[in-house]
């Protein structure tokens, strides 16, 4: 699929199972295609996501495929990441830059052999790495559309996995396993808390029934977009588009993120798009923080008691915590944990800065 067709609001491989369980016809729209907002109701996807297992739809991403003698070398050029380090069954966190040193976009690489890698993204700029390539011995596929993920997550996450016949959880996050399942091939990767089965588009709806049908007996329920981005905001995870702009789609000098700002130390003496400038940057000015209130916090800007402006870049109500939580982009000079802040006449306390600084 080329970069331009991806760009209409498409049905993910998953569509037809999710329609099926959105009993309130809710959708939203995700890097291009359509996915459901809300199946049953936030308070009923979160006592399952909380207390059971739930399964959500993932395919909403941009994933391109890196493949050649010098697939490693030409990601580690373009990503902050050293691709080079990873072995097959291995993932990291990464980060490309413009040549000023800007965040253009974040991602997970996945290595699945010595000259395969997977990165999935929620940015579209398959343009600009497939043509950073040139010189190197690699081809840059884009695969949106062909690959399916599905989300489980939950206490009961790994009950489910092995009820379905799927053995061979990561251990921790960075791994993939390939367990030996039939009638799909499936890669299962950790990211955290959460797990994600990979599979290719076509085996989507065969695996998310064998899932559901395993998870019969916990509780198994489907979460959607609303309850995962509430869930996003209570961890305190940003997200490029909301929380932060992609370089080349920044209006003005303040947008752009380094990628101190977003929480990311490359290592400087590695040679890699934008090392240069960002050896020469000044420390962050802003730094991301939580907030939490009992009022709403809507987006925008607001001023602290001493002045200083800091603006909110997404926010929802926690069940968990029975409070607002927020994220926002604050002065440095005015992140004091527990301090407090005024939002739109509301007082919110700053619960944790999202990135820690260097000691």
């Amino acid at each position: 699929m080329s970069d331009v067709a991806s760009r209409a609001y498409l049905p993910t491989p998953l569509h037809l199972r999710t329609a099926e369980l959105c009993t309130t016809n809710a959708w939203a729209v995700q890097c291009g295609f359509t996915i459901p907002a809300v199946f049953s109701s936030p308070a009923e996807e979160h006592a399952a996501l909380t207390t059971r297992v739930t399964l959500a739809d993932l395919s909403a991403r941009q994933y391109w495929l890196v493949d050649g003698k010098d697939a490693a070398a030409y990601l580690s050029a373009a990503t902050v990441a050293d691709a080079a380090v990873l072995e097959a069954g291995q993932t990291a966190r990464t980060l490309w830059c413009d040549d000023t040193g800007y965040v253009r976009g974040e991602g997970l690489i996945v290595r699945f052999s010595e000259t395969a890698f997977e990165l999935s993204t929620g940015v579209r700029d398959f343009a600009w790495l497939a043509d950073g390539a040139r010189g190197f011995d690699a081809k840059v596929t884009n695969a949106t559309g062909t690959r399916a993920v599905i989300g489980v997550r939950g206490p009961r996450a790994a009950d489910l996995l092995a009820a379905a016949g799927l053995s061979g959880e990561p251990a921790s996050t960075g791994n993939v396993v390939r367990p030996s399942w039939r009638p799909a091939q499936v890669a299962i990767v950790r990211d955290g808390d959460a797990l994600e089965l990979w599979m290719h588009a076509d085996d989507a709806t065969v695996v998310w029934d064998r899932l559901w049908r395993a998870g019969a007996s916990f509780g198994v329920a489907a979460a959607g977009a609303e309850t995962l981005e509430t869930l996003r905001i209570d961890n305190a995870v940003p997200r490029a588009g909301i929380d932060w702009v992609p370089a080349q789609l920044a209006r003005d000098a303040a947008e752009r993120r380094t990628p101190a700002e977003l929480g990311f130390r490359p290592d400087l003496a590695r040679r890699f798009n934008g090392a240069e400038a960002l050896r020469k940057a000044k420390p962050p000015g802003e730094a991301l923080v939580q907030l939490v209130s009992e009022a709403p916090l809507p987006p925008g800007p607001f001023s602290t008691r001493n002045g200083k402006v800091g603006r909110v870049t997404s926010s929802a109500w926690s069940l968990s915590r029975g409070a607002t939580v927020a994220l926002a982009w604050i002065d440095v000079d005015a992140t004091t944990v527990g301090g407090v802040v005024n939002v739109d006449a509301t007082n919110a306390e700053i619960a944790r800065e999202v990135f820690p600084k260097e000691t």
